[in-house]
Parts: structure tokens; C-alpha cells; sequence
């Protein structure tokens, strides 16, 4: 029988053989559930473990890891080799530093069923087809209950449960000439606050819009972003507000802070601390605390994000921002980035019907392809609409097919910000935004 070696063990023994050393363990059980053409497909539960070690050692970095908690050799000396040729640290790794806790495990997660699951997909999936028998449906869902430990050689000894319920739903329905995709997900550690049922009425709310097209002339319009599109605006800021970008002198905004760079009716908070959120948790990946700040407040840019290397390389604080996984994936095997924790744009104050109701015409964006494409470092986006529609005086016209949008977000947000909706929805479990509407958007139709 093969024995696990203790944590508090293993640091010890390395920390005799380099300046600094963190180690970063975590335990995990997650049980996903995949339906396919409405019907069931696949259920399990996957038991997952691994360790991350990182040195400083001559001034140079060092990492490696391992899901083999029973060597603790290996592990070792890899992190070592590694850290001959590493880069310069830059940096030390923080001691003991209380922070309040942040809620972020829920007993009734980790009590949910694989039957539980499994009637949840049911029931979406009969909804769907009881709305229109020859929908295409395919649904996740998955919990995780997973504790993370982290400890290094100046006595940061963190702990912490988290729990997690995702739900993902594809509709879609294909006709002679026409594919219409409408798509749906969320993400909580709290299992109240994902509803696969509400998600359903909103998919069939879309797809009642879909079921007429129309066309778009190419030219610079009014374009509204529903929380879920409104990713495009905000992928680009998250490259700008980056303190790696910062650090290299790539982002525009790196000589920005204290001036008003976007219209003073624009705030984004980075919120780590928000109970039960997808990406909230007490400490970072790296032991610094999170918190909840502005990044761009009425308009002013305020502050970046920051981890250990990247405030290191500027003289910067950390804040909170060392994460192994972004918005888009990662694991305990990736050395920490710059990650946000739930962006949250502060609503406006007229409703999104008042908007639309004083604009002539506007596309709505709900979904695009290829995010990211574009020059992202410099705010630039351009993108497929895969869901959007078009509205004239309030009034849904339909879908709109093979068009496209494109623009600059620094530009879009200080000089043709229209108006933010007065109430901020959940996107994918780590944006709270408003509908956000804006003049001057490049569309381009081939329909």
C-alpha cells in the first residue's frame, strides 16, 4: 500500500533546499451528466487529485506537479531542475494574513444526486420538446465538490471548500437552408441559484424570436449587448486591465490610471468576494486575499489586476487576482495568471424597452463566434453574431442571419455609449452586466 505524504511534510523538505516554497494541493469529486438528442447519454464520477510545487531558488522560479500524492521525490526535484533555467522571480511569496471568509460551500450541492441530476435533464429536455418536437437538444449538467489547501515556507496555511452546480443547454432546430442554435449556461457553488427550468423559458423566449428572419444593411449602427453578448466588450478589458499587459507596456491603458478614459456613466467592479459566486473564494491561488474593487469607476480607470509576478515586476500590491484557471479554463497543473473573479458593470437607469424604444433601429447581439478574434490587446473586436436580432422602435423584427460586428471598445465606451439597462443579469456564472447599448458599431450582412 502506497502512502500519501503529508503536505506540511513535503514543504519541509523542500524548504531546506531553496529560498521560498508553496505548495498547492487540491481534492476534488465531480459528477457530470451529458444528454444527447434529448435523451440520456452519459453519467459518472470522476475522483481527481493533484499537487502543485513552486520554488524560488537562486532568485529563479521553479514549478512542477503531480497527481501521484505518494512521491514526493520526483516532485521535488523536478521543481528544482526547473527553476536552474526559470525566469527571474520578482517577487516573495505573502505570510499569514487573515481575510473574512467567503461563502463558498453549499451542503445541498454536495448532496445532489446522480438520479437529482438526471431528473433535471428530463425535465428541461421534455419542456424543450413539448415546445417543438424537432429541436436538437443537448444538456450538461455537473456538481464538483473540490477542497483546496495551499501552504508555503513563510507559514500561509489557507483552506477551503467550494462546491459547484453547471448547467449548459443547446437548442437547436435545422431546417432547409437554416440552422438556428439558441444556447444557455450557468454556474453557482450555491445549487438555488442555477435553474435549468428558468433557462429553458428563456431559450424558448429566444427561439419564439428566431422563427422569423430578417436582413441587416451594412453600416455603423446602434448595436445592444444582452449580458451574455456583452463578453465581447468585455474580453478586450480584461486584456487591458491585465497587470501582465501592463507590465510589458502592451496595454493602452497602462499610463491611464486616475484619467477618464470611458464615459462616465461606465463602472466594472471585479468582485471576489460575492458569496456563493462561480469564481469567488477567500484567498487567490497564490494566498492573497480577494476583494471587491473598482477597476474602471464613472469612467476613470482605477485600478488593474494584479498577481505575485506581474505587482512584483511593477511595484504594485497584488490584488487578488492570481488564479491557476480564467474565465475559459485552466487547473492546479498551470502556474498562476491574471484572472478576474465576477466582473460586475453597474446598471443604468432606464429600462432596456425605454432603449429600444428610442432607437430607430438596433441589432441585438445575444451570441457571436469567434470570440477574441481581432486585436483584443488594443480593445478591437470583430465577430460572427451567431444569435442577434433586429428591433425597430422597441419591436423584435427577427433573426438575422450571416452578419457580422466590429469596433473598437475603447472607442465604442467614451464616445457612443447610448445607455445601460437598469437591471444587471448573470452571464455564464462570472459577468453581471446590463444590456449595453452603443452607436457607431461597424455591421456587415452578406444576407
Amino acid at each position: 500500500m502506497r502512502v500519501t505524504i503529508p503536505a506540511a511534510g513535503l514543504l519541509e523538505k523542500v524548504s531546506h533546499q531553496c529560498e521560498e516554497a508553496e505548495l498547492y494541493e487540491v481534492r476534488g469529486v465531480s459528477m457530470p451528466v451529458r444528454f444527447a438528442a434529448g435523451t440520456l447519454e452519459s453519467v459518472k464520477s470522476v475522483e481527481s487529485v493533484g499537487r502543485a510545487l513552486r520554488v524560488i531558488k537562486n532568485g529563479r522560479l521553479g514549478f512542477s506537479t503531480t497527481t501521484d500524492l505518494t512521491d514526493d521525490i520526483t516532485l521535488v526535484e523536478n521543481a528544482l531542475q526547473s527553476a536552474q533555467l526559470g525566469g527571474l522571480a520578482g517577487f516573495s511569496l505573502p505570510g499569514r494574513r487573515q481575510s473574512p471568509a467567503v461563502l463558498c460551500f453549499d451542503a445541498e450541492v454536495e448532496q445532489l444526486t446522480e438520479s437529482e441530476l438526471i431528473t433535471m435533464g428530463e425535465k428541461a429536455a421534455a419542456r424543450l420538446a413539448s415546445y417543438d418536437p424537432q429541436l436538437h437538444v443537448e444538456i450538461s449538467l455537473s456538481t464538483e465538490v473540490e477542497e483546496v489547501r495551499l501552504l508555503n515556507t513563510h507559514g500561509l496555511e489557507v483552506r477551503e471548500q467550494r462546491t459547484s452546480l453547471s448547467v449548459g443547454i443547446d437548442a437547436a432546430r435545422v431546417r432547409e437552408g437554416d440552422i438556428r442554435i439558441v444556447s444557455d449556461s450557468d454556474v453557482s457553488r450555491r445549487r438555488k441559484d442555477v435553474s435549468p427550468m428558468a433557462m429553458v423559458e428563456r431559450l424558448i423566449e429566444r427561439l419564439g424570436w428566431s422563427e422569423k428572419t430578417t436582413t441587416v444593411q451594412s453600416k455603423t449602427m446602434p448595436v445592444v449587448f444582452y449580458p451574455r453578448g456583452a463578453i465581447v466588450l468585455l474580453l478586450p478589458l480584461m486584456a487591458g486591465l491585465s497587470g501582465r499587459n501592463v507590465s510589458m507596456g502592451s496595454s493602452p491603458l497602462r499610463d491611464k490610471l486616475g484619467q477618464e478614459v470611458f464615459a462616465s456613466q461606465f463602472t466594472l467592479l471585479d468582485d471576489g468576494r460575492l458569496d456563493y459566486a462561480a469564481r469567488s473564494a477567500t484567498y487567490d491561488d497564490e494566498g492573497t486575499p480577494t476583494s471587491r474593487k473598482a477597476l474602471i469607476e464613472d469612467g476613470v480607470v482605477r485600478q488593474f489586476m494584479y498577481n505575485l509576478k506581474t505587482a512584483g515586476q511593477v511595484g504594485a500590491q497584488p490584488t487578488g487576482n492570481g488564479f491557476k484557471s480564467g474565465f475559459f479554463g485552466g487547473g492546479f497543473s498551470d502556474q498562476p495568471g491574471i484572472a478576474p473573479c465576477t466582473w460586475c458593470v453597474r446598471a443604468g437607469e432606464r429600462s432596456l424597452s425605454a432603449i429600444l424604444g428610442r432607437l430607430p433601429e438596433a441589432l441585438l447581439v445575444e451570441q457571436v463566434i469567434g470570440l477574441g478574434q481581432g486585436n483584443v490587446t488594443a480593445g478591437e473586436f470583430s465577430n460572427n453574431v451567431s444569435l442577434g436580432f433586429l428591433a425597430r422602435r422597441g419591436e423584435i423584427v427577427g433573426r438575422v442571419k450571416n452578419t457580422m460586428i466590429a469596433g473598437n471598445v475603447y472607442y465604442l465606451l467614451r464616445e457612443r455609449l447610448i445607455a445601460l439597462s437598469d437591471r444587471a443579469e448573470w452571464a455564464y456564472g462570472v459577468i453581471r452586466a446590463p444590456a449595453i447599448a452603443l452607436d457607431g458599431v461597424s455591421v456587415a450582412s452578406s444576407a
